[in-house]
């Protein structure tokens, strides 16, 4: 599907969401009060439930905004899966409406009503998607199919590939291959279905008198920047559309970004998600989260705070050098787990099974993960996010960022407490090449929902307590 009708569709699923969440509510209020259901408050009126459908549906879009739902709307995905992306969001948009429906003092509204509307708010959704769907490919139906050239080599072939599976399918595409011929050319095109290689012209004009082209993809390597240089202006002149798909993958592992400035496209290499409403979303969920967790933990805070000062001699408190946020270094809060000046003698040294210079106290702390419990401070002062790639020392820093290909990538976002490595078992002494992985997966991916996947994922990974010494 090509952008400009893909963002139509997201827009016709997005309306789509807030007419039948509005519908939703209209059909529990119905069945509520005008079925077989005992109603003994009486009916109430029914203005008293359509004032509030705002209220429904500005909560809706928010929740739908903070699990990355809209983001998705577009795609095609079975109903299945998009039954289980829905049904969380709905979940959490219901609980949201709970909770104001409690401060809001002019009515209050019954429970079965918003049991009713938590169930068949998403069944409502998912048909209106489907309804929208089967709509739009009706009307693409009734389209005349669009002529798609596109010239590539290498690894831009790929891409244009890629880029051709997202796009409509009743376009029609065809390629040409500039250049010598490449058998790793075919190995792409081979996989792909009613797709046209064509013989590369001498003379475009002519080409294209043959080939009528409604739009022409263009994704050379820079090699071939000749090639542009001496046929792009003359297509030009015969194509109404031509986009081009500039070679910056080999530059970069994460999504590349493109913002217009006084005109002029300027390409941003790495660019992270969180910016923004985003970051302004995530900063609100850590300074929320980190404030409730030092109130629940504070007991077992006090507990730890007090063993450790009985059983060893130094402070509570271990405050250790870390790299943060675009290789920024800030102070990181532990408990302390060993006994004072152990690594004086040492240097820094990377923790691993074995390593016995925890004190007695340290070793079942750290075991559990409670060494940890003061970064919840770091979080609130804003060092540190709740979720995010693990901050490391400086010394390992300067030494894993010249042996690990794309290393100081995951210093785009903050860094957390826990992260995407950790909760899949990537922490302690363990791969540091797939944890790197995890953690550009994790910036590539991100989303509140997430965010809230990975803290619930980080419960079972301590209780588990693997690798964790």
């Amino acid at each position: 599907m090509s952008p400009r009708n893909s963002q139509s569709l997201s827009v016709l699923i997005i309306v789509s969401d807030l007419v039948m969440a509005a519908v939703a509510w209209g059909l529990a209020y119905v069945l509520r009060f005008h079925t077989t259901l005992h109603a003994p408050l009486g009916i109430p009126a029914i203005g008293l439930y359509l004032k509030i459908i705002p209220f429904v549906l500005v909560i809706w879009i928010f929740t739908a905004l903070a699990t990355g739902l809209i983001k998705r709307s577009g795609r095609h995905s079975s109903p299945l899966i998009e039954a289980f992306d829905l049904i969380p969001t709905s979940a959490i948009a219901l609980l949201l409406l709970i909770s104001f429906t409690y401060f809001y003092e002019e009515y209050r509204y019954s429970r079965i009503t918003l049991i009713l509307f938590g169930v068949l708010q998403p069944i409502s959704i998912l048909v209106g998607r489907y309804l929208v769907r089967v709509g739009y490919r009706w009307y693409q139906n009734k389209q005349d199919p669009r002529q798609l050239l596109i010239i590539a080599r290498g690894y831009g072939l790929l891409q244009a590939l890629t880029v051709l599976r997202g796009m409509d399918p009743l376009i029609k595409p065809a390629v040409v291959l500039p250049g010598e011929d490449d058998k790793t050319q075919d190995l792409y095109i081979s996989h792909e279905r009613e797709l046209i290689v064509l013989e590369e012209p001498n003379d475009w004009t002519q080409f294209f008198l043959d080939n009528p082209t409604h739009s022409l993809l263009v994704a050379l390597p820079q090699n071939y920047s000749g090639f542009i240089d001496s046929h792009l202006e003359a297509i030009s002149h015969q194509v109404a559309e031509i986009k081009i798909l500039p070679d910056i993958a080999r530059f970069t592992k994460l999504n590349p970004g493109i913002e217009l400035i006084e005109g002029l496209p300027l390409i941003s290499v790495h660019e992270s998600p969180l910016a923004g409403s985003n970051l302004l979303a995530k900063r609100l969920m850590d300074m929320l989260g980190a404030a409730v967790a030092l109130i629940i933990f504070s007991p077992i805070m006090i507990a730890v705070a007090v063993m450790i000062r009985f059983t060893s001699k130094g402070p509570v408190f271990y405050q250790q050098e870390r790299m943060g946020l675009d290789g920024s270094s800030f102070q990181c809060l532990k408990f302390r787990s060993m006994p004072v000046d152990v690594e004086k003698h040492t240097g820094a040294v990377w923790a691993q099974a074995g390593d016995n210079r925890a004190t007695p106290v340290g070793n079942f702390i750290r075991r559990t993960s409670l060494d940890e419990l003061p970064q919840f401070i770091n979080v609130l002062m804003g060092d540190m996010s709740l979720v995010g790639p693990r901050p490391e020392r400086p010394v390992f820093v300067k030494q894993f960022r010249q042996e690990i290909s794309g290393y100081m990538l995951r210093h785009k976002v903050k860094t957390g407490m826990t992260g995407w490595a950790q909760v899949n078992g990537w922490r302690g002494s363990t791969s540091i090449e797939k944890r790197i992985e995890c953690d550009l997966y994790y910036i590539q991916n991100w989303s509140l929902w997430l965010d809230i996947k990975i803290l619930f994922m980080t419960i079972d990974e301590v209780l588990r307590g693997k690798n964790a010494y």
